[in-house]
């Protein structure tokens, strides 16, 4: 940029421009004079430079003459003048001459000066000449024309070609400035890591101010981002306007438009604009029209004040509507104006949150909605930005959303089928069962029909109820897939519905309408003995749904992911992730749904045999409605299955019995989630009635399908407890291959736990035996003992993936070589006792007074020949170390 000044011009940056000017300072201290003009970019390093000369020119003993132009003194007569004759060592008599600058005092000056040259070299230093007052320059240029008659050196700075045309005629030298190379970047960095010459040039474009900031910044440990900032803001302050003002409406458009756009945002004419963006790009701050790090232009709008900033982006928006621009980049103008007045913005705004909302920004599609509803907007467009917002609304804050629909729906207005897929998806999250079954017959009945949307919700109705509408008659993918899918409730572990989950997984993408579809799918998975891909698909959604701003959708895969812990045996992973997943919404936005990560939340504390904790789950609010959904009746089941735990036994009829109730008012059966006979079954022996026991467990035999291995293994297990006690070993042998087959951990464990009970019962029979068989299950179930021979069969399908017991020697002969057989009781109290709780924390995790608690220990020392508690924690240990 600029005017080409001479024929001796000099690129040079502004370290070799030091050593240049070095050279003719010295040629001045020997009596030959110059004219040099310094020419650069904003902020290129002119006025150091400047500085540099004055220095080295008084360590040599020339007298120094030194000014500045200002544009706010350009209009004082003779400004420069002044200052030029009020630098000391000025003789008294040249100083005296201020007053009225015409021609001859002017003549007189300029005499003298060289008449003073001829003894004593001079320099004359003027910066910024550009500003410098019409007198002065008549002065410089009497000075420019007599520099070779006499040891005057005449260094004259400025920026672009106002200040430098009159001096381009006579004989002169013509210093540009240009940008820092990386290696002199590397010398001013001096001694430092490797990488930081280029990042500094990459940043700074070798712009001497914003290059000296970052290195200052590094070498103090501060913040280089900060300073950058900082630097830039300095920069434009120095450069004023209509730099400034350009600098700013570039930072606020952020688009490529061309000069006119930017001359009306910034309120120059375009010719200013043209030339200060040039400006801007001599300086290394900008290419074209955008600056070059967003960071420069994120510090210039962080600058501007509250009005200041409204108006810049009010006047952008209007110029990019009328351009034509996106409705987003236009949106974002308003958004940040604060105004939606024009009577375009309100449909501008919509079209932009329904287009970002594509790329799932919720924060700024709300938004634009909130600013749209903020205008008066027409009907359809007020209309549109309700079911929007509800829409938006739903991810974050379930509450909030609901509203904006059921008010029109009681209202009788009229929905169209966007309304109405959002309206059953928000009346089965919050338990409105029949609203669900009316919006979705709607759905059906709409012509064409959207199969994908009807499967999908089709499988969140079985999701939540069971079986709650009917699908039409229909050859079509999608509803047959999820015909397939739905018989997961009615018996796990098939082929067909495992295959419809892969099918629905591929294709479904996570939504608001897709959420229940796929987390049925994920269980399905699970049930048929594929664990690992049901929880690699639930990880992976859950990672979507965060990445996306979905916390609705997060927490529900979060609880079903906990559900999968505990069904394979992990009950304190299990109750760590329900924890996680109940901390990502309040109570209210779970809507009936908090039931999945409660049920499994209070079954983990139960196997884990932490009751305190369970208690306190109980507490935990649940909405009315919960209890009539198929989560509600899982909640049911897991609070039946502690009281059982806690010897509540006639609170676990009655939870088990409300589950019979709401299943069978139903019409439903749904073992794999609720196997409600043989929980009552169950109960029923804890209370002595073993004759309805066995009649309930084998009414749930009769109703499980052949691949229905987890009712089955329940079943069977119930009737091994109370059946033949010369038959129990082969029963519960039947049952944990179901459960094998399941992939059922944790009831594998249970039945394990059984059957090696049955094989204490069996050695305490027949006497003492050398080995005391001390075997850790599963991860997050209780320690068992047992001894003598494992009461599975040999090479039977029990065995596998059955951990092996760790045998631990005993002495055989004497009184005290009687078998270690410990009970469920003492067994949890000794394991709890092992891992460090005191005998009080013990009572209160498992219900019991500090006395039983003494006499578990008791008896645990006794049976086990330990004389205390640190000889008990080594042998918990030793036979963990074991296995």
């Amino acid at each position: 940029m600029g005017v080409n000044w001479g024929q001796q011009n000099h690129r040079i940056d502004p370290r070799e421009a030091s050593e240049f000017l070095r050279g003719l300072l010295i040629g001045c201290e020997g009596g030959t004079g110059e004219t040099v003009l310094v020419d650069g970019a904003p902020a290129s390093g002119k006025t150091r430079l400047q500085d540099q000369v004055v220095a080295r020119a008084g360590e040599l003993g020339i007298l120094t003459l030194t000014a500045s132009g200002a544009a706010d003194e350009q209009d004082v007569d003779g400004g420069v003048i002044d200052q030029l004759l009020a630098c000391p060592g000025v003789p008294r008599a040249l100083a005296e001459q201020f007053g009225d600058w015409d021609d001859e005092r002017i003549a007189g000056v300029c005499g003298a000066l060289h008449r003073l040259a001829r003894e004593h070299p001079v320099l004359v230093a003027v910066d910024d000449l550009q500003h410098v007052d019409a007198t002065s320059v008549r002065l410089l240029l009497r000075l420019q024309r007599r520099t070779r008659s006499a040891a005057v050196l005449l260094v004259l700075s400025g920026s672009g070609s106002g200040g430098g045309l009159p001096f381009a005629a006579q004989p002169h030298r013509h210093v540009q400035l240009t940008p820092l190379s990386e290696r002199a970047i590397a010398e001013l960095v001096g001694e430092g890591p490797d990488w930081l010459p280029r990042h500094v040039h990459e940043l700074s474009a070798g712009n001497p101010l914003l290059a000296d900031a970052l290195v200052d910044a590094h070498r103090a440990g501060a913040d280089t981002g900060a300073a950058y900032a900082e630097a830039v803001r300095q920069l434009l302050h120095r450069c004023g306007s209509p730099l400034r003002e350009v600098a700013t409406a570039i930072a606020v458009l952020d688009t490529d438009m061309g000069l006119d756009a930017l001359a009306v945002v910034a309120g120059v004419d375009p010719g200013d604009a043209e030339a200060s963006a040039c400006r801007l790009a001599d300086a290394g701050l900008v290419e074209g029209v955008r600056f070059r790090q967003p960071s420069a232009a994120a510090a210039i709008i962080d600058g501007l004040r509250g009005p200041a900033r409204a108006r810049l982006h009010s006047r952008a928006a209007d110029v990019k509507h009328a351009l034509g621009l996106a409705s987003p980049d236009i949106a974002r103008h308003l958004v940040a104006a604060g105004e939606a007045d024009a009577e375009w913005a309100p449909r501008t705004l919509l079209e932009a949150a329904e287009q970002v909302m594509l790329d799932d920004d919720v924060e700024f599609a709300t938004r634009c909605l909130e600013l749209a509803a903020s205008a008066p907007p027409t009907g359809w467009v007020r209309q549109r930005i309700s079911q929007l917002l509800a829409k938006i609304t739903w991810r974050v804050n379930p509450t909030a959303a609901a509203p904006h629909l059921r008010t029109r729906w009681a209202a009788g207005d009229s929905l169209d089928r966007s309304d109405r897929v959002a309206l059953a998806r928000q009346a089965l999250w919050f338990g409105d069962r029949d609203t669900f079954e009316r919006a979705f017959a709607a759905l059906v009945d709409d012509e064409p029909l959207d199969p994908r949307t009807v499967a999908e919700l089709s499988l969140a109705g079985h999701w939540h109820y069971g079986a709650s509408v009917t699908l039409p008659d229909s050859d079509d993918p999608w509803l047959h897939t999820v015909k397939a899918l739905s018989a997961v409730w009615r018996a796990e572990g098939t082929e067909r519905a495992s295959a419809g989950a892969e099918r629905i997984l591929h294709s479904c993408r996570l939504s608001d309408t897709s959420l229940e579809a796929l987390c049925t799918a994920i269980l399905a998975l699970a049930h048929d003995d594929k664990a690992d891909r049901a929880e690699g698909w639930c990880a992976s959604l859950s990672e979507e749904a965060e990445h996306r701003g979905a916390v609705t959708w997060k927490a529900m895969l979060d609880a079903i992911a906990a559900s999968l812990v505990l069904r394979r045996g992990d009950a304190a992973g299990a109750a760590e992730r329900a924890e996680r997943a109940l901390a990502l919404l309040d109570g209210p936005n779970w809507g009936v749904a908090i039931s999945h990560p409660l049920a499994t939340l209070l079954s983990a504390h139960t196997e884990a045999g932490a009751f305190k904790a369970a208690a306190a789950v109980l507490r935990k609010p649940l909405p009315d409605a919960a209890l009539t959904t198929l989560g509600g009746v899982r909640y049911l089941r897991a609070r039946g299955r502690f009281h059982l735990a806690t010897n509540r036994g006639l609170a676990a009829v009655s939870d088990f019995q409300q589950c019979q109730r709401t299943l069978r008012g139903w019409d439903l059966e749904v073992p794999v989630l609720v196997p409600w006979r043989t929980d009552l079954a169950e109960a029923n022996l804890r209370l002595g009635n073993p004759t309805l026991a066995v009649e309930l467990a084998n009414q749930q035999l009769a109703y499980a399908a052949p691949s229905d291995h987890g009712s089955r293994g329940a079943a069977l297990r119930v009737l091994a407890q109370a059946g033949d006690a010369a038959e129990r070993q082969g029963v519960l042998n039947r049952a944990a291959e179901e459960f094998r087959a399941s992939g059922d951990r944790l009831e594998l464990a249970r039945t394990t736990r059984m059957l090696n009970r049955l094989g204490q019962d069996a050695q305490r029979a027949r006497g003492p035996v050398a080995p005391v068989r001390v075997r850790r299950q599963l991860t997050g179930v209780a320690v068992s003992r047992s001894v003598g021979p494992r009461p599975e069969r040999a090479g039977s399908r029990a065995t596998a993936g059955v951990p092996t017991p760790v045998t631990v020697p005993v002495a055989v002969g004497a009184p005290a070589a009687t078998p270690a057989v410990l009970s469920e009781a003492e067994l949890r109290v000794a394991e709890l006792a092992a891992a460090g709780r005191t005998n009080r924390q013990i009572s209160e995790t498992l219900y019991i007074t500090v006395s039983t608690v003494e006499q578990h220990l008791t008896r645990v020392y006794r049976k086990l020949g330990v004389p205390g508690r640190s000889a008990l924690a080594g042998e918990f240990t030793a036979a963990e170390g074991g296995r």
